[in-house]
């Protein structure tokens, strides 16, 4: 593993044009945590071991996010930070606006077995069991819950920008999922619990917005067994026999 430097952010800017911003590198390596190396490096496996399963599937083609992007409007192609936008909420009577990050945005370009392809987009959430899933009641039903970084608000944000059709107006893409991958099936039980019961039901949107599972750990991702929120049991890939 190697971080970048201010030689090599300088070469990546001048030789092809990758906006990297004003950041000495050398004092951000130093200051990298190691719960921040961990879920950096989560999210490149799960990458990684998706493209490869891709590769054996003859039935599947990964989307990457630079195509995404390619087609997205033009106001996203020109931001410093396409990959991620801000979504303005109505929280017990007072608007906040929150940031959503994906941790990736990937793209599955599927045929069956009649040769027609079909396509899904996926905001793909790495949770290492640090974070809190859902805060207190208090929490809840205060105008703090926003600006508490909770599993909860994530979803919720999710949720909203679902309602709002901005992954439309943000990428230009028709609809996306969002999968969310913990640490262990316990974890990701009383996740799918909390959209389900918080977010999924009193928002009444469908219960395939929100898939969670466990990470594969080198496993075929297209084929892990995933749940959505309504408990459902699905894959990626569920035509695979």
């Amino acid at each position: 593993m190697y971080g970048l430097g201010n030689a090599g952010a300088r070469f990546l800017k001048e030789r092809l044009g990758t906006p990297l911003g004003r950041t000495d590198w050398r004092s951000r390596n130093k200051t990298y945590t190691r719960e921040s190396l961990d879920h950096t490096l989560a999210v490149s496996r799960h990458l990684i071991d998706l493209e490869l399963a891709c590769r054996a599937h003859a039935q599947a083609e990964l989307i990457p996010f630079d195509e995404i992007l390619a087609n997205a409007p033009e106001n996203t192609q020109r931001m410093a930070n396409p990959s991620s936008w801000s979504i303005s909420v109505q929280w017990h009577g007072t608007r906040s606006t929150i940031l959503i990050a994906p941790d990736a945005i990937f793209g599955l370009r599927m045929k069956d077995g009649a040769g027609e392809s079909r396509v899904a987009y996926f905001f793909l959430e790495i949770d290492r069991g640090t974070m809190t899933i859902t805060p207190s009641e208090r929490v809840r039903e205060s105008d703090a819950f926003p600006y508490r970084a909770t599993i909860l608000r994530k979803l919720y944000a999710y949720a909203d920008s679902h309602r709002q059709g901005l992954h439309k107006s943000h990428l230009g893409i028709p609809s996306a999922r969002v999968l969310t991958l913990t640490t262990r099936a316990s974890r990701a039980l009383v996740m799918r619990h909390t959209a389900e019961t918080l977010i999924v039901r009193p928002m009444k949107l469908p219960a395939a917005l929100f898939l969670f599972g466990v990470q594969s750990g080198g496993q075929d991702p297209l084929t892990h067994e995933l749940e959505d929120a309504g408990g459902g049991k699905t894959r990626l890939l569920p035509n695979t026999g």
